[in-house]
């Protein structure tokens, strides 16, 4: 709601009708929320919010078991929608509804993706949202960081090109249909070829080891395992490097690579790598691990690592987008990501895992009441 509106009032009545996955509002104090958009994003799932629906969640807020942050806070105005009227009768309130109705924009831009969002006061917001981005970020300098982490339910435009947009944009089935395949090909071959009995590894110039083709499953869950690491240093060392404020294109290099998933997180087009640009990451992978090791080694541990790319995608996407079963290994994965985005933004790499970030020293911590 534009500052500009003056507020819709409900009465409490009318609020507490609003108790389904279809329509769903809460109270802060005296403050009505329209929540329906973000249920399923909920890191504590949909129950937990349906459970509150109509009531007010000002003491659910502050915990326990989660106090929630100040990033947090300020999504949550995003899905501000008025005020609750105490004192007022049904038809008051129905009156002032009326009446705040003839306020609000029309149809056609009600109907939008952007309207869903919070809208931009032009006086505070650091970067004009009716232009593309990619080139604007570069010029926030020291306010970048800051800007980049505050969160907001809104689509990103980067490039003025919709060649270039489009390529941005990769919806979360791609991944697998894009590399399984070659996933599933690449093991039989790796089988196949270890199967010659022709693989050894070369210990010393004298000594090696034959790498017999039953050892393929082990050596393919080394591979995902490995992954695992790749990935956590990815995320830890490239996409939350912090850009020199007074580089310009470091600061865009970092927001076309990452800082766009930070400053809107649930933009489902953009959970996932394009298959161009993760053909270079994994086409190095490949190369490296040819150089370093016999072919039917090096490639049984990329097959494997492929695999564990394409499980990484797919459970970051489903950490956004999913409701996970309370008490599951993916609902902890879960709220542990959130907090990574919300609040924890210098730690709680690991996505798939947690484990890499016990040796590293960036576990998030446990909250304390």
């Amino acid at each position: 709601m534009s500052p500009s509106v003056s507020p819709r009032f409900f009465s409490a009545k009318e609020v507490a009708k609003h108790c389904s996955k279809e329509s769903c509002w809460v109270l802060k104090g005296t403050r009505v929320y329209d929540v329906t958009e973000f249920i399923r994003m909920h890191p504590g799932g949909e129950a937990l919010i349906l459970r509150r629906s109509g009531k007010d969640i000002s003491r659910e807020l502050e915990g326990p078991p989660h106090r929630h942050s100040e990033n947090a806070r300020r999504w949550m105005e995003q899905y501000y929608i008025g005020e609750l009227d105490r004192n007022s009768t049904e038809h008051y309130t129905e009156t002032l509804r009326q009446r705040g109705s003839r306020q609000e924009p029309n149809e056609t831009e009600e109907d939008s993706g952007i309207s869903k969002c919070s809208k931009v006061n032009d006086e505070t917001d650091l970067v004009d949202w009716r232009k593309p981005l990619a080139w604007q970020v570069g010029h926030l300098g020291e306010k970048y960081d800051a800007w980049v982490h505050q969160p907001v339910d809104r689509p990103i435009r980067l490039f003025e090109s919709d060649f270039f947009e489009a390529n941005t944009k990769t919806a979360w089935y791609m991944v697998p249909v894009v590399w399984m395949p070659l996933v599933i090909y690449l093991s039989w071959y790796c089988y196949s070829l270890l199967a010659q009995g022709s693989t050894r590894l070369f210990i010393t110039s004298d000594y090696s080891v034959l790498i017999h083709k039953y050892s393929f499953p082990f050596i393919f869950l080394v591979g995902v395992f490995m992954w695992s690491f790749v990935e956590y240093c990815i995320h830890r060392f490239l996409f939350h490097m912090r850009p020199p404020a007074h580089n310009y294109y470091l600061i865009t290099l970092h927001f076309l690579l990452h800082g766009q998933h930070h400053k809107s997180p649930f933009d489902g087009s953009r959970l996932v790598f394009p298959p161009g640009i993760a053909s270079i990451v994994i086409g190095a992978f490949y190369l490296i691990l040819k150089q370093l090791l016999p072919e039917g080694l090096g490639l049984s541990l990329f097959v494997g690592g492929l695999c564990g790319y394409v499980i990484y995608d797919m459970i970051h996407y489903y950490l956004h987008y999913g409701s996970p079963r309370k008490g599951s290994y993916l609902y902890g994965l879960k709220a542990y990501h959130v907090k990574h985005h919300f609040e924890h933004q210098r730690a709680g790499f690991g996505i798939t895992t947690t484990f890499w970030d016990y040796p590293f020293n960036t576990v998030i911590p446990e909250q304390t009441f």
